[in-house]
């Protein structure tokens, strides 16, 4: 079962991904992550009295969570922009390993068949990613700093979230949306005088209102379902944590098959690598 759930975990990020960058092209980014925490953040806040959850400090791993991915978030826009985003992705995507090498350090086992699933897995997410490596093309320090730094931050958010689920999985997600507005509040506020407005201006409409709430609140439930599946993974963790990095492959098929995107062929290696791995972790 946490298998299961953290591969349906994967599907709902990638999915959700998908959406928000889709919103991106619409709306500034900073607005986009700003407003789904947000909204993410309110509802977390009006659902305490229903679910009453625990208060204590396993929350500070809930925050740190937040503040790790927000953090990473912001590095991963500033790469994207200055640096190719066949390069920027693909390296950012390198953050599956961390968490995985943590599970292992902590007990977590894995037979041989499920080793050569987590390296499938883990080569496909990176290929799907879609590397370009060009002759005379150039990269700035700056850039693959950014891009190290994405990578890491998300990495530490896997590890933080599933200690904090723990405890309680609910109380995690609260403390950890709360961290994020507090976090990427200067950025999307930045220059909101001339504005008057955060939502000022941004193309609304009910198909974009529907996309909107699903990206919010389907990034919390992948939260919330990756929390549960940790929390009763117990040796398995490794293979749940290398089960909830393939959320990009989940994008790239989106692209493909909606947006009609066309895959180079490193991309279609990467797809057949990761469902091959997928196949030999749950063997």
């Amino acid at each position: 079962m946490p298998s299961l759930l953290a591969v349906l975990a994967s599907a709902i990020w990638g999915s959700s991904d998908f959406v928000g960058a889709t919103l991106s092209k619409r709306w500034p980014s900073t607005a986009v992550v700003f407003l789904a925490v947000l909204l993410a953040t309110s509802v977390l806040l009006l659902g305490i009295p229903l679910v009453h959850p625990p208060f204590g400090a396993y929350q500070w791993y809930g925050a740190a969570a937040g503040a790790g991915g927000a953090i990473a978030l912001a590095c991963f826009y500033r790469a994207m922009a200055a640096g190719p985003m066949s390069l920027v992705a693909p390296l950012s995507a390198t953050s599956a390993a961390i968490p995985v090498l943590w599970s292992i350090t902590r007990g977590g086992t894995v037979n041989l068949v499920q080793g050569v699933g987590i390296m499938l897995a883990f080569v496909g997410v990176v290929l799907a990613s879609g590397p370009e490596m060009r002759e005379g093309s150039l990269v700035s320090r700056s850039t693959l700093l950014f891009t190290l730094a994405s990578a890491i931050g998300f990495g530490l958010y896997y590890i933080f979230f599933a200690l904090g689920s723990a405890t309680s999985v609910y109380g995690t997600l609260l403390s950890q949306r709360i961290a994020g507005v507090l976090i990427l509040a200067p950025f999307a506020l930045r220059g909101l005088p001339q504005r008057k407005s955060l939502v000022n201006g941004l193309d609304w409409s009910p198909i974009v209102a529907v996309l909107f709430v699903f990206n919010s609140l389907g990034d919390v439930v992948a939260n919330g379902l990756y929390g549960v599946a940790t929390r009763h993974a117990g040796h398995n963790l490794p293979v749940v944590m290398a089960l909830s990095g393939l959320y990009p492959v989940v994008s790239t098929v989106l692209a493909w098959a909606l947006l009609k995107e066309r895959l180079r062929a490193v991309q279609n290696i990467g797809i057949l690598a990761a469902l091959t791995g997928v196949l030999l972790l749950n063997a």
